[in-house]
């Protein structure tokens, strides 16, 4: 009797495991390596669209107690490396550390003077170059539309750089801001959907604390297709559930 329960033991101990291996296997990935990130608002339109799924990487500046599973133990940071301007970071809200993530663009570091005078942003009295594309709509549900530009930050170790973003409203309530002087360690962010992005401008979120960031959004694995209605709710475009040519697309 015994030597027939042996068979079925080993097997159940295998499977478990094999369990506790693929629980740290992912423990380890999405604490040290790579995390996935859903896009939850237009605020980064146009580099980024509600129901994208990024890919994060939790090592590009060192580790904090928000990328590594909330462990109280690390109150700051862990082999920091200061992100660069115009990097696109994910972060955790400071209010609600736990439930609330935010991805934002890096607009000014420690020491950085931050000033937005009529729309246009100015790093330590430089102003970031901007260059017209051409009108458009950033949400064909919503019927709203603007102007499309690519920006250009002023050189940080001798590199520029340029992104795209949308300008919606003339005299829009952050159209004017500063100037501000990034604290030691803190973040200044800010949306490509100037006018639609709740950021570093707002005093509800301010400079963003080092410890509060998660890693850097390196890439779009995938993308759903969905789009916010006029009732600010998002809605799955089921006839088109996907947009295929952002699958894999880098961020700049």
């Amino acid at each position: 009797m015994a030597k027939a329960e042996t068979p079925k033991k080993n097997v159940i101990a295998e499977y478990l495991q094999l369990v506790v291996s693929v629980v740290v296997i992912v423990f380890v990935v999405r604490s040290f390596i790579f995390e996935p990130f859903r896009i939850p608002s237009p605020s980064m339109d146009p580099t980024l669209k509600t129901g994208d799924y990024v890919i994060v990487t939790k090592f590009s500046y060192g580790f904090g107690r928000q990328s590594i599973f909330d462990i109280p133990l690390i109150q700051d940071r862990l082999f920091w490396r200061e992100p660069k301007r115009g990097n696109v970071v994910v972060f955790a809200d400071p209010i609600f550390p736990r439930q609330k993530k935010l991805i934002k663009r890096v607009v000014g570091v420690p020491g950085d003077v931050i000033e937005v005078i009529d729309s246009q942003l100015h790093i330590n009295g430089e102003m970031a170059e901007r260059d017209y594309i051409g009108p458009g709509s950033s949400n064909a549900d919503l019927e709203t539309s603007g102007n499309f530009f690519t920006e250009t930050f002023p050189s940080q170790n001798g590199k520029p750089h340029e992104h795209f973003i949308w300008d919606k409203y003339p005299n829009a309530m952050f159209d004017n801001f500063g100037p501000y002087t990034v604290p030691e360690d803190h973040v200044f962010f800010m949306g490509d959907n100037r006018d639609n992005s709740s950021d570093s401008r707002s005093s509800s979120l301010g400079a963003v604390h080092r410890k509060y960031v998660m890693g850097r959004a390196q890439f779009v694995l995938f993308s759903l297709n969905i789009e916010q209605t006029r009732r600010r709710t998002n809605q799955w475009k089921w006839s088109n559930p996907f947009r295929w040519g952002r699958f894999f697309k880098g961020i700049r």
